[in-house]
C-alpha cells in the first residue's frame, strides 16, 4: 500500500494551483487600466470566484461521497486550468465574470474537496494537522503564484500570464490527482484508537446526515461564525494590493504584501491546525478571530514596510486558520462517514463572506477613496464571530424513535 502522506503531497500540489484565486488582487488594476473598469466593477470577478468555489466544494462533496475522489479530483484539475487559459481571451466584464468568476471558482471547489476528505480519511489520528496541511497549499500557493504573475505581468502582459498560468496548473493539478484516494473500507492506522471527549480533542461516534447536522446547535452557530469571520479576511485579500499602493507603497511592495499573506495563510492552516488538536477547534477559532479584530482594526494606519508585512502575515495567519480548523471540526462534530456532504454546506458561509467581502469592500473605497472604514467594519465582524464561535459546543446524537420491544424467544 502506498504510504500515506503521498496522499498529502497529491493533495498538497492541487492546491498550490488552485490557491491562484488568493493572487487576484495582482490582475485588478492591470485589468482596471486597460478596460477602465471601476474597481467595484472589477472585484465581481473575485466575488464570483469565492462564491462558486463554495459552490464546487458543494456539489463536488456529494459527487465524492458517492463516486470517490478520481473522478472529482480530475474534473476539477481540468477545468479549473481550462478557465485561467481562457481568462487571457477577456474582452468584456462578462467573459471575465463567466470564466474567472464562475468556471475558475466552480472547478477549484470541486477540487478542493477531495484533498480535505481524502486526508482526514487517512489520518483519524493527526486531523487538525493533516487538513492543515491539505489545505495549506490553498493559501501559501499564493506565495508563489502573486509575485510570479506580478513579475510575469510586467514581462508579457495580463493576458500571457494568464495563459502561462494556465498551462502550467494543468500538469501539476493532473498529475496530483492521481495521488488522491480513499484509504480501504474499515482501514484504520494500526494501534490508533480514537480518543475520548475532552478539551483537546472531540470525536463523535454518531456519523450525522446532512439534515440531522442542519438541525444542531452547533451547526447553526459554527455557520455564522464562520461567515463573518471570513468576510473579514477576504475584504483584505480581495484589496490588498490596491491598498498597499494607495496607502503610498510601490507596485512591487504591493505584490510583495500579497505574497506575504498568502504565506502566512499556509502557516496558518498548519499552525492552528495542530493547535486545535491540543486545545480544541472552537477555542482555536475564537483566538484567531479575535487577534483579526485587533489587526484590521489598526491596519489603516499602515506606515512602513515592516508594519504592512508582519500585519498581512498575521492577517492570512488568522484567516487560514478558520480553512483549515472548520473542515475538522465539521469531521469532529459530525463524522466523516458524510463529510463531503456535511463540509459542504458548511462552507456556504464561507461562499456568502466571498459575496460580501470583496463587494463591500469595493463599494466602500467608490464610496470614500479610502479603505478606512472598510477595515474598521471587517474589525467589528470578527469581534462578532470570535464571541459567536466560543459559544459552540459538540451536539448531541439525535434521539432515534424506538421500536417495540421484542422478547426473544425460549429456545426448545
Amino acid at each position: 500500500m502506498m504510504n500515506r502522506w503521498f496522499r498529502v503531497a497529491g493533495g498538497v500540489a492541487m492546491n498550490l494551483c488552485f490557491g491562484a484565486a488568493y493572487a487576484w488582487s495582482v490582475f485588478l488594476a492591470p485589468l482596471q487600466k486597460e478596460f477602465g473598469w471601476t474597481r467595484a466593477e472589477v472585484s465581481v470577478a473575485f466575488t464570483l470566484s469565492i462564491a462558486c468555489i463554495a459552490t464546487g466544494v458543494l456539489i463536488g462533496g456529494r459527487w465524492q461521497d458517492r463516486k470517490g475522489p478520481a473522478p472529482v479530483a480530475l474534473t476539477g484539475a481540468l477545468l479549473f486550468s481550462a478557465g485561467i487559459f481562457l481568462s487571457r481571451y477577456t474582452h468584456s466584464l462578462l467573459w471575465l465574470y463567466v470564466f474567472y468568476g464562475v468556471l475558475v471558482g466552480f472547478a477549484s471547489g470541486v477540487g478542493y474537496t477531495c484533498p480535505l476528505a481524502v486526508g482526514m480519511k487517512w489520518f483519524p489520528d493527526r486531523r487538525g494537522l493533516v487538513t492543515g496541511l491539505m489545505v495549506m497549499g490553498y493559501g501559501a500557493g499564493g506565495a508563489l503564484i502573486a509575485p510570479l504573475a506580478g513579475l510575469l505581468i510586467d514581462l508579457y502582459g495580463w493576458r500571457d500570464t494568464f495563459a502561462l498560468l494556465g498551462m502550467g496548473f494543468f500538469f501539476v493539478t493532473i498529475a496530483g490527482s492521481f495521488f488522491v484516494r480513499n484509504p480501504p473500507e474499515g482501514w484504520s492506522p494500526e494501534g490508533w484508537t480514537p480518543p475520548p471527549p475532552g478539551d483537546g480533542a472531540f470525536r463523535t461516534l454518531h456519523d450525522f446526515a446532512p439534515g440531522e447536522m442542519l438541525r444542531t446547535r452547533a451547526f447553526c452557530r459554527m455557520w455564522p461564525a464562520y461567515a463573518l469571520g471570513t468576510t473579514a479576511g477576504l475584504m483584505v485579500i480581495g484589496h490588498l494590493a490596491a491598498f498597499a499602493q494607495g496607502a503610498g507603497f510601490s507596485r512591487p511592495d504591493a505584490a510583495l504584501s500579497v505574497g506575504v499573506l498568502a504565506v502566512g495563510n499556509g502557516c496558518g492552516r498548519i499552525g492552528s491546525g495542530w493547535l486545535s488538536d491540543h486545545i480544541g477547534r472552537t477555542r482555536t477559532l475564537a483566538l484567531v478571530m479575535g487577534l483579526t479584530a485587533v489587526l484590521l482594526f489598526f491596519e489603516p494606519d499602515v506606515s512602513t514596510r515592516p508594519f504592512l508585512f508582519v500585519s498581512v502575515f498575521l492577517i492570512g495567519y488568522c484567516y487560514g486558520s478558520q480553512l483549515a480548523v472548520f473542515p475538522s471540526a465539521t469531521a469532529d462534530f459530525f463524522g466523516v462517514s458524510n463529510i463531503g456532504n456535511n463540509y459542504g454546506l458548511v462552507v456556504t458561509a464561507w461562499g456568502t463572506a466571498g459575496i460580501i467581502g470583496p463587494m463591500l469592500g469595493g463599494w466602500l473605497y467608490d464610496a470614500t477613496k479610502s479603505y478606512t472604514t472598510a477595515f474598521l467594519i471587517a474589525a467589528l465582524l470578527a469581534l462578532l464571530a470570535s464571541l459567536l464561535v466560543s459559544t459552540v459546543k459538540p451536539p448531541k446524537p439525535p434521539s432515534r424513535p424506538r421500536g417495540p420491544v421484542r422478547t426473544p424467544a425460549t429456545p426448545r
